[in-house]
């Protein structure tokens, strides 16, 4: 953790200080408890409102499926946070959420470790873990360069454009990819178009 701190130290000079820093990394450890399952949060299926939450663990295939995708939700909430820094050019604050995402994905895949295989299948997993490892590769390289690209006033020039083409296509190849092993999963588990709602009838 603190060699995040150090990074956003370097990065933001004096305008953050490490108290800053601290403060924000809390904030956002509350809200990752809170996405994956504080005390006082909803979870599992939530029928009034047609939405399952994460709560750590699964009772058949369905909720199992359904607590990696809660994981892989994780990528939608920060290409948000990105997309509002970079509508902002706020390219400091975009900047603070490529790291960040890189450090979360330690916690990410300790989650998904914990879940495990589903009864000796784990090619949901597997696929999970394919976009946690590209999520790293893009932020590390493509996503650094198109910050530095738009830093150093090139945005909207042909080559800031392919890059940012290059990251699109990627981030929509690998959760087609998750989605297509989670059709499969459910689809091998007899489950292919579960409804929860059908369990309210029983």
């Amino acid at each position: 953790m603190m060699d995040l701190f150090k990074k956003l130290q370097g990065l933001f000079g004096g305008d953050n200080s490490a108290e800053a820093i601290e403060k924000q990394m809390q904030k956002m450890q509350e809200q990752m408890q809170a996405a994956f399952g504080g005390e006082e949060t909803k979870r599992g299926w939530q029928p009034d409102e047609g939405v399952y939450y994460a709560k750590g663990e699964y009772d058949n295939a369905v909720e199992y499926n359904n607590e990696l995708i809660c994981l892989s939700n994780y990528g939608l909430d920060q290409m948000a946070k990105m997309n509002d820094a970079m509508d902002a050019k706020d390219y400091n604050r975009a900047e603070w959420v490529r790291l960040e995402w890189i450090e979360d994905l330690k916690g990410l895949r300790e989650q998904a470790a914990a879940l495990g295989a589903y009864d000796g299948d784990d090619r949901m997993l597997k696929a999970l873990y394919q976009v946690f490892d590209g999520w790293e590769a893009l932020m590390k390289d493509g996503y650094k360069t198109l910050i530095k690209m738009r830093l150093d006033g090139l945005r909207g020039t042909p080559e800031e454009q392919a890059q940012l083409k290059k990251n699109n296509t990627i981030l929509v190849r690998l959760i087609d990819n998750l989605n297509d092993a989670s059709e499969e999963f459910l689809d091998a588990h007899g489950v292919g178009d579960y409804d929860y709602d059908d369990d309210d009838e029983d």
